[in-house]
């Protein structure tokens, strides 16, 4: 073999190995590039505050009423962006005028790690909740998450309060007995051990399982209303939870797969025999 043709085989085999060595390269980068997106650095926050607090301070109530807006509550996928209000008094009846309100179960207008809100659910009771309706003026349309297709798709709650605002990531759907709510610690704040226990009782009726972790340090709310999911003869309410957004967290979309207790709401959904629907 002559000196040139030699030269001319090494020629075009260093540029095969350059070629070769620059599609490694490309590959490398498009894996770090799908291994980035997926593991969520590339991940845009799919739902975001909007502010309402001078919608807290343009809330009207009757006159000379005990009862005031303290907050404001949106809740992803639904019509839920209503006030929220609180008798100034001990006294927690809900009186007819204003039961369209939501209502905070909290003994005052603050932030505390444990808030609770409830509201009424009258015009979507059945075994096969209506995900919108114009009726639904309360909590109605909190029964949307029994449904998985919609909780994988809607996991933010924003509460607005004490002059800020806040997101929270939704980590519980479930019903739990009016039995077993009693316990609850009397007070806003809870302690380590006392929240503890709070998640706990929650995560044996949760529905879904959220890739959401929740330490008890964390900052929880509570939002609850009634259901006749099951029928008249079966006291339970309807109970989604959401832990605050910690420090430097966005609201990025995050999984959520069913659990052992999704089965029986599942053939509900499905229209069992042995399960007639109810309605009002």
């Amino acid at each position: 073999m002559s000196w040139k043709k030699k030269k001319k085989i090494e020629k075009m085999n260093t540029k095969i190995i350059e070629a070769i060595s620059g599609l490694i390269i490309i590959l490398l980068i498009l894996v770090w590039l799908l291994g980035s997106k997926l593991s969520g650095r590339w991940k845009t926050e799919v739902y975001k505050i909007e502010p309402r607090i001078t919608n807290v301070a343009d809330v009207k109530i009757e006159k000379e009423s005990d009862y005031s807006a303290i907050g404001w509550l949106r809740v992803q996928g639904t019509n839920i962006d209503f006030p929220i209000i609180q008798n100034t008094e001990e006294d927690q009846d809900f009186p007819v005028q204003l039961e369209s309100f939501l209502w905070s179960l909290n003994s005052d207008s603050k932030f505390h790690n444990r808030i609770r809100v409830t509201g009424h659910n009258i015009f979507n009771l059945s075994s096969h909740p209506e995900l919108k309706s114009s009726q639904f003026t309360r909590f109605e349309s909190l029964m949307s998450f029994v449904y998985y297709d919609f909780a994988k798709e809607n996991e933010y709650i924003q509460l607005t309060i004490d002059g800020n605002e806040y997101m929270y990531k939704i980590f519980m759907v479930g019903f739990v007995p009016s039995s077993m709510t009693v316990w609850f610690p009397i007070g806003d704040d809870y302690s380590k051990e006392d929240m503890k226990k709070y998640l706990e009782l929650f995560d044996k009726y949760n529905f879904y399982k959220y890739d959401v972790d929740v330490a008890d340090d964390d900052y929880i709310i509570t939002l609850n209303t009634c259901t006749r999911f099951y029928g008249l003869n079966r006291d339970v309410e309807l109970y989604v939870l959401g832990r605050r957004l910690r420090d430097g967290e966005k609201a990025t979309s995050y999984g959520v797969t069913t659990t052992d207790a999704y089965k029986e709401i599942e053939t509900i959904l499905k229209g069992d025999e042995n399960n007639a629907e109810e309605n009002m």
